[in-house]
């Protein structure tokens, strides 16, 4: 793509969101008198700056030639910012890049391809997860090195599940299309009324309801795309692709589980509470507030939950589809920006950061499941200590997953995907018409952003 190409698509993206102030890399000077390359890292989670802030303080006491000051940007402007101050020539050295973002910087120059410099280098990719890897690649090209990666599972309401009689809750349940199977019998058993009736016993009020069973919402990672995964369909045919999946038989009937049956049997918190076209906006505060037992999320909200109090929580995988248990798998990489004064610098940060030691300062603190896959035990073991049991995150990063969608205009795509579904999730139209006005709307993004 040309850089003029990229400029019209960046307009296109940006929106009318609003700019922050932006903070240029360039060369600076220590207070011991030598000079020294002055770099910027970028990234927008607040408690992950923490142990990132512990590890490039590493980096600068091995590398005291470079200093490196970390710009936290907020998520919702993190995209239309770091595009801004590519093409005003002041961006970040590196940053990160999540995956809605990636084909737009890739294929429009603004990320360096580092697959030179990790041959050159002898850099083992082995040591990431291979689907990581693969998530990040674009043909002979790699837009940067593997940081952590996230997979899809329930946490849940310990307490009321003990009171609902699971001691324990059951890690065996399957759902299907045609009449919910097992995962609809147990969501039934834990949604409550307020005078104590399941939704299994004849006298349940459903418009009395004190304890939803979960929700199901209208959020691709978190929620839709890995049921859509798990009845066989999926969003695009393979990455980069220009025309979309979307209109299929398979999604046809996922949704319709998702939005028609599991609303008819009243197990799922009206579409209309969780959030604006029934997405997942309030589904936090509905769990911590005891108003649903099950919240399905990623493990990017582990800090969250364990921060809830009032009643006990624990982790479950997500039932069995007709393919199986399929999760959503996705991870950020560390990217160094095209156009950087300091390539050499700003590439060994980015080895640094995509290396065991600093990757092990982040899975034993914590923060994030490490992308090299012998470091996850750390991450493991530090929420065991919090009274946290994250296996089954990271038995799902060892099962069947599918990565995250990768093509050009793909965060417009989703964002009007989510608003064009949202009669459906909200009951106030078919889900036929609806997904096939998604599918239309999807197809129009992707394949006019490959054109531009």
């Amino acid at each position: 793509m040309k850089r003029r190409q990229f400029l019209q698509l960046a307009g296109a993206a940006a929106g009318t969101l609003a700019l922050s102030g932006c903070s240029a890399a360039g060369w600076g000077f220590r207070g011991d008198g030598g000079k020294t390359v002055e770099l910027t890292y970028a990234l927008w989670d607040a408690n992950q700056q923490i142990g990132l802030t512990k590890s490039v303080a590493e980096f600068m006491k091995r590398n005291p030639n470079i200093h490196v000051t970390i710009q936290q940007v907020p998520y919702n402007s993190y995209q239309q910012k770091i595009t801004e101050q590519y093409i005003s020539g002041n961006a970040p050295d590196v940053f990160w890049v999540n995956t809605p973002w990636l084909a737009d910087w890739g294929r429009g120059g603004v990320l360096t391809d580092v697959a030179p410099k990790v041959k050159q280098a002898g850099i083992d990719l082995s040591r990431y997860y291979p689907a990581l890897v693969d998530l990040h690649t674009d043909g002979d090209h790699l837009w940067g090195l593997p940081k952590d990666w996230d997979t899809i599972c329930f946490f849940y309401n310990a307490t009321h599940l003990a009171q609902c009689g699971y001691a324990k809750p059951p890690t065996d349940l399957e759902w299907n299309p045609t009449d919910g199977g097992s995962f609809l019998h147990f969501l039934k058993r834990i949604t409550l009324d307020k005078k104590g009736r399941s939704a299994l016993d004849a006298g349940f009020d459903p418009n009395d309801v004190a304890m939803y069973a979960t929700a199901a919402t209208n959020s691709y990672q978190d929620s839709f795309g890995n049921y859509m995964a798990m009845n066989g369909g999926s969003m695009l045919p393979k990455p980069y692709a220009t025309t979309s999946t979307m209109d299929s038989p398979q999604n046809r009937e996922m949704f319709s589980f998702m939005t028609d049956m599991l609303s008819a049997a009243h197990v799922i918190v009206p579409a209309a509470q969780t959030g604006p076209n029934g997405d997942s906006t309030n589904v936090e505060t509905l769990f911590a507030s005891g108003q649903m037992a099950m919240w399905m999320t990623g493990d990017w909200n582990t800090l969250t939950v364990s921060q809830l109090s009032g009643f006990k929580i624990g982790v479950m995988p997500m039932p069995s589809g007709p393919k199986g248990r399929i999760s959503v798998f996705n991870g950020l990489i560390d990217a160094i920006v095209s156009n950087t004064p300091h390539p050499a610098e700003a590439w060994q940060l980015v080895q640094w950061l995509g290396g065991p030691e600093s990757q092990r300062i982040m899975a034993e603190g914590g923060y994030v499941w490490s992308a090299i896959k012998d470091l996850d035990p750390l991450f493991l073991a530090y929420w065991k200590k919090k009274g946290m049991d994250m296996s089954w995150f990271l038995d799902a990063a060892h099962g069947k997953t599918v990565n995250f969608p990768v093509a050009t205009g793909m965060q417009e795509a989703l964002t009007n995907v989510t608003t064009t579904l949202g009669p459906a999730f909200l009951g106030q139209a078919p889900v036929a018409r609806s997904l096939a006005a998604a599918s239309e709307i999807f197809d129009y993004r992707i394949s006019y952003a490959s054109k531009k």
